[in-house]
C-alpha cells in the first residue's frame, strides 16, 4: 500500500501515474514496488521504490570475504565505512559513500564534532535509536540527522519524517511543525522516508527510462524530478561544495544491455564506490575478483565484507541497476606553516599543518635560489630537488657548508591525485662563518 499514487512535486507535471506493475500486488517482489509515470510529452518512466528491510531476509546464507580471500592478481577493494541500516537502506548506502569521498578528497561532506570531523570508518559511535514501535536502529547523522545525534539541538529528519520502517502515515510534522532545512544529511536530499514524495519509511524511489541507456539527473531535474535517489545524492554533494560530473540511473547488463562488470571494474579501479540497487535493497559495492565476476560489497545490515555475483542475487533480491553520481576531483588545499628546525648536523626538520585530504606531499628544495619556482611534479625535477612523503614532517640533509644555503616550498597531492593550487610559504636554512675582527 503506497502513502499516495501520485507524489505532490509532479502533480502538475505527470499526466498519470499507473498503479503497482504486474497482475497483482501479491506478484511483487518484496521491498520493491514499480510505478508508471507518464510525462506530459509522452514519455513514460518507471518509478521503482525500494524499501529493503533493516535486517537480512530470512532463510538466506550470506558469503563473507576473508581479507585475502579474493584473487591476488585480478581484484580490488576499496576501503569504504561500513554503517548499521538507519532510516533506509538507500541512505545508508549513500551515507557510506558520502564518507569515503569524506575520508579523502572531498572532506566536507561531514561537518560535525565526531572523531575530528572526519567520518569513522563505523557508526558504533553514536549508538541506536528507537522508534515509538520499539525497533531499534544504528543512527548516522550523515544518512539522516535527530535531535540530540551528533550535537544537534533542533529537529532533523527522523524527527520530521519517521513513524516506523515501512509505515505510510503522513509524516510527523506536517500539520504540527516547520520542517527542518536540508544541510548535513544526505537521506533528504534523496526524499527517503518522506510522506509528501510517496515514500513509506525507509524508501527511496529511483526513476529509469525504459532502456538500456543512462538516465541522466540532468535529464529528470529538467523534467521537474527531485526525488529521485541518485539525483539526491548529487544535491546532496553539489550543497557540500562539490561539482557532480557523470550522474544517471542503468539497469545493469542482466536486464538486457545496460551496465556492465567491465564498467563496475573501471568505476572501482578509479577510486569510486558503486550504489547498486537489488530488486527491494541498496548496497555498496566496494571491490571485485574476476575470478567468478565477483562483486564485493557492504550491505548495510552489518560492517562485513559480502559478495555476489555479477548480474546474479544477494540473499535472493537480483541485481537491478547502478545509481550513478561521480564526483569532480577538487583541487588540492594549501599547505600552510612550513616550518624548518635544527636538527642533528648536518640534518634539518621540516613540519607543517597536515591538509584534509592529502595523501601525500612535494618536498622541493633549491640551492642558493630562495625564490625558485618548483617544475610540474617530482618525476622531473631538475634542476631542483624534489622528494614525494607521506606524513607532516621531514628530516633531511642540509647542513654542513656555507656554500649550500637551502629553501623549502611544499605541496599537497589529495587521493585523486590533484595538486594543491599554490606554493606553501618559503622557509630556508643559511649558513654563514664568523670571524673574528
Amino acid at each position: 500500500m503506497k502513502k499516495r499514487l501520485l507524489p505532490v512535486f509532479l502533480a502538475a507535471l505527470l499526466v498519470i501515474v499507473a498503479s503497482v506493475t504486474g497482475a497483482s500486488a501479491t506478484d511483487q517482489p518484496p521491498y520493491y514496488t514499480v510505478e508508471t509515470v507518464v510525462l506530459p510529452d509522452g514519455a513514460t518512466l518507471e518509478r521503482v521504490i525500494i524499501a529493503g528491510p533493516p535486517h537480512p531476509p530470512a532463510g538466506f546464507e550470506r558469503e563473507t570475504v576473508s581479507p585475502g580471500a579474493e584473487s591476488v592478481t585480478a581484484a580490488k577493494t576499496l576501503t569504504v565505512p561500513a554503517y548499521g541500516w538507519t532510516f533506509g537502506c538507500s541512505a545508508t548506502a549513500a551515507a557510506m559513500i558520502a564518507a569515503y569521498y569524506d575520508r579523502s578528497a572531498w572532506p566536507n561532506m561531514y561537518v560535525g564534532p565526531t572523531n575530528g570531523g572526519v567520518m569513522p570508518m563505523d557508526s558504533t559511535v553514536w549508538g541506536s535509536w528507537t522508534d515509538g514501535t520499539g525497533d531499534s536502529h544504528a543512527q548516522c547523522p550523515l544518512a539522516a540527522s535527530r535531535n540530540g545525534l551528533d550535537g544537534r539541538t533542533t529537529r532533523g529528519s527522523i524527527d520530521d519524517y519517521w513513524v516506523a520502517y515501512d509505515s505510510t502515515a503522513q509524516d510527523p510534522y506536517i500539520g504540527r511543525w516547520t520542517q527542518h532545512t536540508y544541510g548535513d544529511a544526505i537521506g533528504d536530499y534523496m526524499r527517503t522516508s518522506q510522506s509528501n514524495y510517496s515514500n513509506p519509511d525507509g524508501a527511496t524511489a529511483f526513476y529509469y527510462n525504459g532502456s538500456a541507456s543512462p538516465f541522466y539527473c540532468a535529464t529528470m531535474q529538467g523534467s521537474g524530478i527531485v526525488d529521485d535517489g541518485t539525483v539526491g545524492r548529487k544535491l546532496f554533494y553539489e550543497a557540500r561544495g562539490y561539482t557532480v560530473t557523470d550522474c544517471y540511473n542503468q539497469d545493469t547488463d542482466n536486464i538486457g544491455g545496460g551496465f556492465t562488470f567491465a564498467k563496475y571494474k573501471a568505476e572501482i579501479d578509479a577510486g569510486h564506490p558503486v550504489m547498486i540497487n537489488l530488486v527491494g535493497h541498496t548496497v555498496v559495492g566496494i571491490g571485485y575478483d574476476d575470478t567468478g565476476s565477483k562483486v564485493f560489497l557492504l550491505d548495510t545490515w552489518d560492517s562485513a565484507t559480502h559478495s555476489m555475483t555479477w548480474g546474479g542475487s544477494y540473499t535472493g533480491l537480483p541485481m537491478e541497476s547502478v545509481s550513478i553520481a561521480r564526483l569532480a576531483c577538487p583541487a588540492a588545499g594549501n599547505v600552510t606553516n612550513l616550518a624548518i628546525t635544527k636538527a642533528t648536523n648536518p640534518n634539518v626538520t621540516l613540519s607543517w599543518s597536515p591538509v584534509a585530504g592529502a595523501a601525500q606531499y612535494e618536498i622541493w628544495s633549491a640551492n642558493n635560489a630562495p625564490f625558485f619556482t618548483p617544475g610540474a611534479n617530482c618525476a622531473s625535477p631538475a634542476p631542483f630537488a624534489c622528494q614525494v612523503i607521506t606524513g607532516s614532517s621531514l628530516t633531511t640533509a642540509a647542513l654542513g657548508s656555507t656554500a649550500n644555503n637551502y629553501t623549502y616550498v611544499a605541496k599537497a597531492i589529495n587521493t585523486c591525485g590533484n595538486r594543491s593550487a599554490s606554493l606553501s610559504n618559503r622557509t630556508a636554512e643559511f649558513e654563514f662563518a664568523l670571524t673574528r675582527p
